[in-house]
This record gives C-alpha cells, sequence and structure tokens, in this order.
C-alpha cells in the first residue's frame, strides 16, 4: 500500500539551510582558489607555483609527495604558502608547519600533536598520547584527503615516524592527498619526494618589479634611482627575500644611503641568517672548502677545481662539493663552479671575522688587503691562499724578496689578469735577486709575468698540482730532479726566455704540459717518454725544436709540433690521438697509423706534404693549407664526420671531386687560392649542411644556380675570382665578399636579399659593377621603414660620390647634423661615407650603412 504524507515543515527547514551553507561554502572556497590576493605583490611568484602545481597531479587521486629545494631567501616557502592558500578549497584538511622554527620553541611531540589537532580535530587532544603508528590515528588520516606543507626540513631533525609515514603515503592518508616539502639541502628530499623542483632565481625583469614595488612605491623614479636598482638587482641575482628587505629599508630612503646600503647588503641580519643555516650546517672541514672556493674557485672549471681542492687536503671532495651542491651553496653552471654574490659576501665577512689585521686572515682576494700584506711584509703562517687580478692594479708595487718569507701555511698562490689590455704591463717588481722563498706547501702556484728568471732554490714542488708561469721571464724552473709526483699541469705558455726543461722523469701524474710559445727552448727532456698519464703536449710555436723524444704515454690525445722545420718524420703516438697539429714541419707524409682514429688533424704549411693524407671517418677537422697536394680525392665524400674542410694557399689542385652522396656534417668549406677553376653543382646538392663557403682568389668564373637551395649557408667569399655574375643567392646568406672581383659586372641582389644580408656585403675595387640595382634596393629598404635583422646593413661599394638622396654631406673627419624635432620617431640612422684605400690598393669607395634603433 502506498501512501503519501506532507512533509514536516521544520525539517524541510532544515534540509534547506544546510543546503544553501554548503552552496555558499562552496561558492566562497572557488571564490577563494580563484582569488589572486595570496599572490599580490609577489612577482613571478604564479609562474613558480603553477609548476609545483603541475608537479603535485592535482587532478590524480595519487598521494604525492613534491620537494621544493633552493638556496636561503628563495621562495621556498612563500611558493609552498601561496600554493596552499590556493588550492586549500580541493582538501578536506590543511596542515603547514615550519619545522625548524617550531623546533625552536617546542618539541617534535608538540609538532606532532599540532599535526594531529589540525588534521583530525580539537577532539583528539583529549584521547591521550597519540602517535603516527596508532591504528586509530592511521585509520582516521587515511579517511581525509588532505594538503601537508612540511617547511624547512633539514638532516639534523628527528624525522623517523614522519620519514615512516610519508613512506608509506599510499596507506597513510586519503586519496588524492598531497604533500610539499621545502628544503636547502636536496639530499633530505631524496627517497621521500616524488619529484622535486628547484626554485629558479627571479628573472632581471622580475627582481626590477619586485625591488621597485618596495623601494619607490608610488614615487617617480629618477635616473639616479634606476642605474642603482638595475646595480642591486644584478648583485642580488634574484634572490627575492634580499630584494624585499632591502627594497623595504630603502624607501624614502636618499640615494647616498642606497649606496650605502648596496656596500653591506650580507650584513642584514634577516639575510645574513637566512643564508648562514646552510653554512652551519656543514662539518668543519666542509666549511672550509666552502670558504676555499668562495675565495678562489668562482669560475673554475669543475674538473681543475674538484684536482686543486683534492691537493688541499690530500683526499677525494668529491663527496663534499656535491653536499655544497645539494646545501644551495654552490652551482655548476655550463661546467663551472658558481657561488651567488650573497653567499660569497657571507664567505668574505666570516673571513673577515677571523682578525681585524689582513695578515692574519687564512683567505685574502681584495685588492687592498692582498697589497697591504705584500707591499708592508704582513704576511703570517695563517694565510693558506692569496688572489690577486693584477690588472686591477692602480700602480706598480714593488715587493721585497722576502715578501713570502714569514707564509708557511700558503697552499694557494695565483697573480692574474682578467683584462688582456693591460696585460703588457709590468706592475709587480722584484728585485733581480727575484723571490727567496716560497712555501713548500704550494699546490696551486699561478703567477702571470712571474719577473724571477727561476723558482727559489730552496723550493720544493713535492705537493704542486698545478704550476702556471705564463708569459713569465723564467729561464729556468728548477736545478736538479723534484718529486713532483702530484702535478697534474704544468703551464709555461709564451715564456720566450725559458731555455730548458727540468728532468720530469717524477711527473708520473702529470696530464697537461703547455709550452705554446717557448721560442727560446731547444730541447723537450727526454724523460717525457716515461710520462704515461700524459693526454696534452703543446710545443705550438717553439721554432728552435730540432729534435722530439719517442712517446710511450697510451693516452696521448692532443699533440701540437708547429714551426719545427727540422722534424721530418711523424712523431709515435698513441693510438689515442684525437688531435694532432704538425703545422710548419717537414713532413712528406703523415702514416696511416696515426691517422686512423683522429678527430682533428692540421698540417697547414707543410711544404714538402704531396700526398693527402689516408684519413678514417673519425676525422671532424681537416687543415692542409699551403701544402703540395695536388689532389682531394673522391673518398673525402665518405668522411661522415667531417665538418671542417681547408685546402689552399696557393695550392696546385686544380678541381674538386664530383659529390656522390650526401655529406650532412661538412659545415665550413675553405678553398681560397686553390687552381680550382670552377664547382660541381653535386657539391650544392649533396653538401646540404654548408654554412661557410670561401673561394676567394681561385680561377672561379661563376656559380652553379642550384647555389640558391644551400638553405644553411650564412657566408660566402668570392673576393680575387674572375666570376661575372653572382646568382640568386639563398635566404639563410647574411655576409657575402666579393672585393677586388674586377670581372664582376652584375649581381641578383633584391630588397628581399639585401634584408637577409645584414652583417657585410663588401664590393670594393668591383669597377665593373653596376651598382645602380644596389643602391636602389638599399633607397627601397630605407624608406620602406621595415624592421631591418641584426638591426643594420652594411655595403662597400667602388664609387667617389654619395648619392643624392642623403640630405647632409661633408668632407673631413666630421659632420654635424640638426635632428628634427621629432627625433625620438626615428626608426633609425643611415649613413655614407667616402674614403681612400691605402695607395697599394689605389681604389676609392663609399661605404653606406644602415643602422635601425633599438
Amino acid at each position: 500500500m502506498l501512501s503519501l504524507q506532507r512533509p514536516n515543515k521544520r525539517i524541510l527547514s532544515r534540509l534547506e539551510s544546510e543546503f544553501i551553507e554548503k552552496n555558499v561554502g562552496d561558492v566562497l572556497n572557488k571564490l577563494h582558489g580563484m582569488s589572486s590576493s595570496h599572490t599580490t605583490g609577489l612577482f613571478g611568484i604564479d609562474v613558480r607555483v603553477n609548476k609545483v602545481e603541475s608537479l603535485l597531479n592535482m587532478e590524480s587521486q595519487d598521494v604525492v609527495i613534491v620537494g621544493i629545494w633552493g638556496m636561503g631567501g628563495i621562495g621556498k616557502t612563500t611558493i609552498a604558502e601561496a600554493l596552499g592558500s590556493k588550492v586549500r578549497s580541493r582538501f578536506e584538511g590543511i596542515f603547514v608547519a615550519n619545522f625548524r622554527q617550531e623546533l625552536k620553541t617546542g618539541s617534535m611531540a608538540d609538532l606532532q600533536r599540532s599535526f594531529l589537532s589540525q588534521l583530525l580535530g580539537q577532539e583528539i587532544l583529549t584521547m591521550g598520547s597519540l602517535s603516527f603508528r596508532d591504528t586509530f590515528v592511521r585509520d582516521r588520516l587515511r579517511r581525509k584527503k588532505v594538503f601537508i606543507v612540511l617547511d624547512d626540513v633539514d638532516d639534523s631533525m628527528p624525522l623517523e615516524e614522519w620519514k615512516e609515514l610519508l613512506h608509506g603515503r599510499h596507506k597513510s592518508f586519503g586519496a588524492g592527498s598531497k604533500v610539499l616539502m621545502t628544503s636547502r639541502d636536496r639530499q633530505v628530499l631524496t627517497n621521500v619526494v616524488d619529484e622535486t623542483y628547484e626554485v629558479e632565481r627571479l628573472s632581471y625583469e622580475e627582481a626590477l618589479q619586485l625591488f621597485s614595488s618596495k623601494a619607490l612605491k608610488n614615487w617617480i623614479s629618477t635616473n639616479d634611482h634606476r642605474d642603482l636598482i638595475e646595480k642591486i638587482a644584478s648583485h642580488v641575482q634574484g634572490n627575492p627575500l634580499a630584494l624585499i628587505i632591502l627594497g623595504s629599508s630603502l624607501y624614502g630612503k636618499s640615494i647616498e644611503e642606497w649606496y650605502s646600503a648596496l656596500n653591506k647588503l650580507a650584513q642584514n641580519p634577516r639575510i645574513k641568517n637566512a643564508l648562514r643555516i646552510s653554512y652551519h650546517g656543514l662539518d668543519e672541514e666542509q666549511q672550509s672548502i666552502f670558504l676555499d672556493i668562495a675565495h678562489f674557485f668562482r669560475r673554475f672549471e669543475k674538473k681543475q677545481a674538484t684536482r686543486i681542492l683534492d691537493g688541499f687536503y690530500r683526499r677525494s671532495v668529491i663527496f663534499d662539493i656535491s653536499t655544497l651542491i645539494d646545501k644551495c651553496l654552490i652551482t655548476f653552471s655550463h661546467n663551472m663552479l658558481e657561488i651567488h654574490d650573497l653567499l660569497q659576501e657571507m664567505a668574505f665577512s666570516i673571513v673577515r671575522s677571523e682578525s681585524k689585521f689582513p695578515g692574519k686572515r687564512s683567505r685574502l682576494c681584495h685588492l687592498r688587503d692582498v697589497v697591504h700584506v705584500l707591499e708592508e711584509n704582513k704576511g703570517t703562517e695563517e694565510i693558506e691562499g692569496i688572489s690577486l687580478d693584477i690588472s686591477n692594479l692602480p700602480r706598480q708595487i714593488q715587493l721585497k724578496p722576502d715578501a713570502f718569507a714569514m707564509m708557511d701555511g700558503l697552499r694557494f698562490l695565483r697573480f692574474y689578469f682578467s683584462n688582456y689590455l693591460k696585460k703588457n704591463e709590468d706592475k709587480m717588481l722584484l728585485p733581480p735577486t727575484g723571490v727567496e722563498y716560497l712555501s713548500n706547501k704550494l699546490v696551486y702556484f699561478h703567477w702571470e709575468g712571474f719577473p724571477s728568471r727561476s723558482l727559489p732554490q730552496r723550493f720544493c714542488a713535492e705537493h704542486l698540482v698545478e704550476l702556471n708561469l705564463r708569459e713569465s721571464k723564467v729561464e729556468k724552473l728548477w736545478t736538479g730532479v723534484q718529486d713532483i709526483g702530484n702535478l697534474r699541469k704544468n703551464e709555461l705558455t709564451c715564456s720566450q726566455y725559458l731555455t730548458e726543461l727540468p728532468d720530469l722523469s717524477k711527473a708520473k701524474n702529470l696530464v697537461c704540459l703547455n709550452l705554446f710559445g717557448c721560442s727560446s727552448l731547444t730541447e723537450v727532456p727526454s724523460s717525457l717518454q716515461h710520462l704515461d698519464k700524459l693526454e696534452e703536449l703543446d710545443l705550438y710555436c717553439c721554432f728552435k725544436i730540432r729534435s722530439f723524444p719517442m712517446l710511450d704515454s697510451k693516452v696521448l690525445r692532443v699533440l701540437k709540433i708547429t714551426q719545427c722545420l727540422d722534424i721530418t718524420k711523424c712523431p709515435t703516438i698513441s693510438q689515442n690521438m684525437k688531435r694532432l697539429c704538425l703545422d710548419g714541419t717537414s713532413l712528406k707524409e703523415v702514416p696511416q697509423s696515426v691517422t686512423s682514429k683522429l678527430e682533428y688533424l692540421s698540417l697547414n704549411f707543410c711544404s714538402k706534404l704531396t700526398k693527402f693524407p689516408e684519413i678514417s671517418g673519425d676525422i671532424e677537422e681537416l687543415h692542409l693549407h699551403r701544402t703540395a697536394i695536388t689532389e682531394v680525392p673522391s673518398s673525402i665524400q665518405f668522411l661522415k664526420k667531417l665538418r671542417s674542410l681547408s685546402i689552399g694557399g696557393f695550392s696546385k689542385v686544380e678541381s674538386f671531386p664530383e659529390i656522390t652522396v650526401p655529406m650532412k656534417s661538412l659545415r665550413y668549406l675553405y678553398l681560397d687560392e686553390t687552381g680550382i677553376k670552377e664547382i660541381p653543382s653535386s657539391l650544392f646538392e649533396h653538401m646540404i649542411s654548408l654554412e661557410i663557403l670561401s673561394l676567394g682568389a681561385t680561377l672561379i668564373k661563376e656559380l652553379p644556380l642550384s647555389i640558391k637551395d644551400m638553405v644553411c649557408l650564412r657566408k660566402m667569399r668570392l673576393s680575387g675570382t674572375p666570376i661575372k655574375t653572382i646568382p640568386e643567392l639563398p635566404p639563410s646568406l647574411t655576409s657575402l665578399i666579393a672585393y677586388n672581383c674586377e670581372s664582376l659586372e652584375t649581381t641578383m641582389i633584391s630588397t628581399i636579399t639585401l634584408d637577409n644580408l645584414s652583417k657585410e656585403m663588401n664590393f670594393a675595387n668591383c669597377l665593373k659593377l653596376d651598382q645602380k640595382p644596389l643602391i636602389e634596393a638599399m633607397h627601397l629598404k630605407i624608406q620602406s621603414g621595415e624592421e631591418i635583422k641584426l638591426y643594420k646593413i652594411q655595403m662597400v661599394l667602388p664609387g667617389s660620390e654619395i648619392p643624392e638622396w642623403f640630405g647632409d654631406k661633408g668632407i673631413g673627419s666630421s659632420l654635424t647634423i640638426q635632428l628634427p624635432s621629432n627625433c625620438r620617431q626615428l626608426k633609425g640612422i643611415a649613413f655614407c661615407l667616402v674614403y681612400s684605400s691605402p695607395p697599394s690598393h689605389d681604389m676609392a669607395v663609399h661605404y653606406i650603412q644602415v643602422l635601425e634603433f633599438i
């Protein structure tokens, strides 16, 4: 029996109320999630929040843990909190805790109690002492979809129960739950998280915006402000905490106060504390390694820095360096050691605090401190390292013979030039007797332009890992045999007074010996043949060397011997050789056994070489400029890895072989000054990747029309050829050099081609050339107002007149013009010069260039 009853009004009212309340709550939660208030004023934060949100896979029912990793002040907490605020409406419970801060004021038990109360409700606390391992707690958590942020976690915290909870994530939390962990130590996150997000520094533009919003607010910035803001943004390198703190502290301050604050940025207590947390988490030796890197090894190649530090600490430091990386104290960029400016300043501050006297500090790298210690003989045994950029010295400094006498602890000594324009200036002077003493603990000794004729008589090189005396005045290093078993690299480049090398028989670990430009060196010691770890030997421009020893090294990869005319036979070398340079020797041939695995072979100026070397398919670069070779074999096309081929320089080669297979790797082909009369069309069809084609001073009269299809060609050189017409060129071409082409009459260069040829067009001394189309094309391009690629076009033509469409004209070395009142609307400027070439060329040239304003 079916019966109907009128519903109770009270029940209807309650259901309706609950329905409305639920819907209002849902709407409010969605509005809250859509609101951007949680990221207002945080420039660049939204992009980073979205990346973390994507890693959490929010739509998935999986329990996902994501780690946020980065240096102090980079924004890890801000990202986590912003994301929590954005997504809280999707979860039944949310827990956020700064572990480091919470544990300063309470215990791990307190933190656990807070976690349970926030996620399971206050009533859970009335049930007595509970832990994550209790079945009741597990059951309750397993039914909830929660969002958890564990902020600022490090490996010193007792996290066993938390790790157990996280490792069993799928049994610990409800479906769709998400966990964020932030740490400045990547190792803490390893084996716990599913994904790790490394927080990117703010971009330059984001940094400018963030700093300006704090330092200027509604102020109108002046030029002084703008310059300083750019300096600060560059110095802080995208660290949001530093930008916010400094920007807020400078609001309303004078320009002078801005400059003062910039100089002591790293001393701000909040920034200082944020940066030092990771440093204090290191052991004593790791702290020392960090200070070494900050003072001496920034922008050193990774292998080199590691090798020297191994020598410092008499053990491998690979683990310690990886720890510094994990803790965000150092990074590698393009295989170079890098450190944030603020962290480097922190390291400087730590060392400065060792003593108010520079001579009693462990590391010196600031100009004033180094000069003071050296000139005043204030060095002590506490000094472990000195680094000085000689090019920054404002004057000459005169060192005493005993300048290093008290520095018994010195391990690192580097005097170098960063500005090569100032390299010829003798700024560090020594008396004729030279240096009397150098520490026997030296591991790294680098003194460019070393002013003594030899190292100190009692110097012991036992601990040396690297010796670099580039462009020195040294005549010999030392007398006798030294135990140099730790030496890995010996650099004596351009030491033109060096007449002899010491016995190197004990340099069993020597990897690199660079004698480039040692023009007084007459002999390579026979002790080299016993160095079985030698990988690189450079004797480039050692003109006086008459013989070369047989080398037993099985690992020799690079050998360079040039301008040694007495060398008539190819040295016996390793089968592992990759780069061989024998330029300017009297070789007549190169055995195939030598070339079998080569990647690079240079035989330039080997005037007695008549036979093209038999090369394997591994070769990438082959240079045969100015040899006596008469023929290029067709087998050249089967060198699948060949990238660069150079044959020319008054060469007797008269033809280039037909190419029947694609040469996909060939990028650069130089055939200048050969007897080649034509280029087979097959070359253009099969050299599909060619970027540079150089045919200067050949006998070529025409180019195949198929050249227009060479879609990778960027530069072509035709200067000095009897070519009459230049056909349509490929759109990729940006440089055309065709001066001294006396037979050249026409070119197929249009306005479109002109735009592509934005780097250079040189037709100087092409006296038969019909210039009118070229000048008209240039004029049309200027009038069009279209964007110019690379912001410029330049053209060199023979002639003595400036085109009539140029307004202001004059004679002399300068010209004054009146800019229009609306000059800010100008897109660019075009100018034309008429000048005379040197008398030997006897020609007049007019040079037209168009520059587009950026």
